[in-house]
């Protein structure tokens, strides 16, 4: 009984460890999309949260405005139509108008799992370049690697093209 109690504290310390380094670099998803408008155009849509519910497939609910320290309520579109995910709330750590928004969010505490959200607007001779960056660290961000990694970027991908459709 104390060789198999002694090889689970093994185990958790190996793998806590092993969480703990890997929780420390960060993940990142990268998406871009051109739309033939210009930023501030872009931006007008991206800083009225309260209405990206309306036009954005991956998300049901979004509360807040776009002001640093704003905590944000968000609501993903949930497996099942109709249905609600994943509900969080994100503070906006840093914007300029026109150009950046960028947001973070926490489960738990910051070293479990943290996720932030930034987007970049950037001016083109024909509109406006969108770089939709989600990045992800702490804890838990190993373990859900596989599936960050496979089911994000075609809904970031959704989000930037129901984006480009509003606003041309």
């Amino acid at each position: 009984m104390k060789k198999v109690v002694f090889l689970i504290a093994i185990f958790l310390v190996i793998g806590t460890s092993y969480l703990s380094i890997k929780g420390g670099e960060m993940q990142q998803i990268k998406t871009e999309i051109n739309i033939a408008a210009p930023p501030s155009e872009v931006w007008n849509m991206i800083k009225n949260i309260d209405a990206w519910h309306e036009w954005s497939p991956i998300i049901n609910a979004s509360q807040g405005k776009a002001v640093i320290g704003e905590t944000l309520s968000i609501t993903m579109t949930g497996k099942e139509s109709g249905q609600d995910g994943a509900k969080y709330s994100p503070v906006i750590i840093a914007i300029t108008e026109d150009q950046y928004l960028h947001w973070r969010a926490h489960m738990l505490a910051g070293f479990v799992f943290t996720n932030d959200k930034i987007l970049t607007l950037e001016e083109t001779e024909t509109g406006t370049r969108l770089i939709h960056i989600e990045t992800f660290k702490g804890l838990m961000a190993p373990l859900m690697s596989g599936s960050v990694q496979k089911n994000l970027p075609p809904m970031l991908e959704s989000m930037n093209n129901a984006l480009k459709q509003l606003v041309e």
